[in-house]
């Protein structure tokens, strides 16, 4: 019984790790949303803006924001301790041509552009921040996701 035990065990992990999913892209599905639902409604005057195609490595371009997803004051004191000073590997993100949609890599002009940071997780779910500065102001958001990548809710930051 003691020598059959090993054998269960390393058969129980080696069939355990076979089940592991495909990691989810929060970033892509977030890029998509926003480009799709949120760009379309809120700037719709936009023809084009520059898009680097990765994510960013830190959280500096973010700036100061007030959280606005509840719990407002601890979730935003969690999630502000957890960006800061923090690098992290740039992760691809793909976009496909967009009929009245161009999207550029970032160029030496002032047109508006779109930065896309890395996923937190924070407690069960993933949070996602996007920053879209056009000539007038930079308007910053942010995206909860489920583990499974559904988007639960977003807002605008302050």
């Amino acid at each position: 019984m003691k020598k059959r035990f090993p054998i269960f065990l390393m058969f129980w992990l080696i069939t355990l790790s076979s089940f592991e999913s495909e990691s989810v892209n929060y970033e892509q599905i977030t890029f998509d949303f926003f480009v799709s639902d949120i760009l379309a409604t809120d700037f719709k005057n936009v023809t084009s803006f520059d898009f680097k195609d990765k994510t960013e490595n830190s959280y500096a371009t973010l700036g100061k924001f007030k959280f606005c997803l509840s719990p407002e004051e601890k979730l935003g004191t969690i999630i502000e301790s957890a960006i800061r000073g923090v690098k992290r590997n740039e992760k691809r993100i793909e976009f496909k041509d967009i009929v009245g949609l161009k999207i550029t890599d970032f160029q030496r002009s002032k047109s508006d552009r779109l930065f896309v940071y890395p996923s937190l997780h924070i407690a069960d779910n993933h949070y996602v921040f996007l920053l879209f500065r056009n000539k007038e102001q930079a308007i910053k958001y942010v995206f909860e996701l489920t583990p499974v990548g559904d988007i639960l809710r977003n807002c605008k930051l302050d």
